[in-house]
C-alpha cells in the first residue's frame, strides 16, 4: 500500500464524500485541511472556505476562513488564506499520525509559500489521503479566475510528480459509493490511520 493516497474524479462525484465516510472518526485525528462549500441563505453557492482536517472530525474551536467569494462575478480570491493558514496547516500536519488534504490542486498553487509547503510534506514520511482537482476542474478554475498560464502549469507539475511519485497512489472516483475506492480507502486507513 502507497504511503499517499489521492482520489481523482469530476466535481459531484464523491471525492469528499467518501473519504469522510471511510474516514469516520479518524478525521478528528487528521493534520492538514479540508474545503468547505459556503452556502447564502437560500442554499446557493456563496464561496469556499478553509478549515483545519480535524474540524470535519468533530474538533470543535476552529473558525472557517473564507477564500474564494463566488457570490460576484468575476469570483474574488483571498490568497492570504493559503499563504498564511494553508501553509501553516501543512507545515503543522507531521504533528498528526496522517494528513488530509481536501481538496487541493488548484489556485492555491499558485502561491509559492503553499506550493512549497506542499512539496515539503509529500517528500516527508508523513501517510497522506485527499481528493486532488482533474485537470478540466483545475483549468475551469483558471479561466475563472483569470489566471495565466502559470497556474496551469503548476497543475501540470503536480499531476506529473504524484503520477511519478513511488509513494502515490491516484484513483479515479465515479460515485460516493464507488467500490475500488472504498476499498483502496479501507486499506490505507488500516495500514496509516487505523
Amino acid at each position: 500500500m502507497t504511503r499517499h493516497l489521492f482520489l481523482t474524479g469530476p466535481t459531484g462525484s464523491g471525492k469528499s464524500t467518501l473519504l469522510r465516510r471511510s474516514l469516520g472518526t479518524a478525521l478528528s485525528r487528521a493534520g492538514g485541511f479540508v474545503t468547505e462549500a459556503v452556502r447564502g441563505s437560500y442554499g446557493e453557492l456563496v464561496g469556499f472556505a478553509l478549515s483545519p482536517a480535524a474540524a470535519a472530525g468533530g474538533v470543535a474551536g476552529f473558525v472557517p476562513e473564507r477564500f474564494l467569494d463566488c457570490s460576484r462575478f468575476p469570483p474574488r480570491t483571498d490568497n492570504e488564506v493559503f499563504r498564511d493558514t494553508g501553509v501553516r496547516l501543512l507545515q503543522e500536519a507531521v504533528l498528526y499520525p496522517y494528513a488530509l488534504l481536501d481538496e487541493f490542486g488548484g489556485f492555491e498553487l499558485i502561491i509559492p509559500q503553499f506550493r512549497s509547503a506542499l512539496y515539503a510534506l509529500f517528500r516527508s514520511e508523513l501517510p497522506i489521503v485527499g481528493a486532488l482537482k482533474t485537470e478540466a476542474e483545475a483549468e475551469a478554475m483558471r479561466q475563472a479566475l483569470g489566471l495565466g498560464e502559470k497556474c496551469r502549469g503548476y497543475a501540470e507539475e503536480l499531476r506529473r510528480f504524484l503520477r511519478e511519485d513511488e509513494n502515490t497512489c491516484l484513483i479515479e472516483v465515479r460515485s460516493p459509493n464507488d467500490p475500488l475506492a472504498a476499498e483502496a480507502l479501507a486499506d490505507w486507513l488500516r495500514e496509516y490511520a487505523g
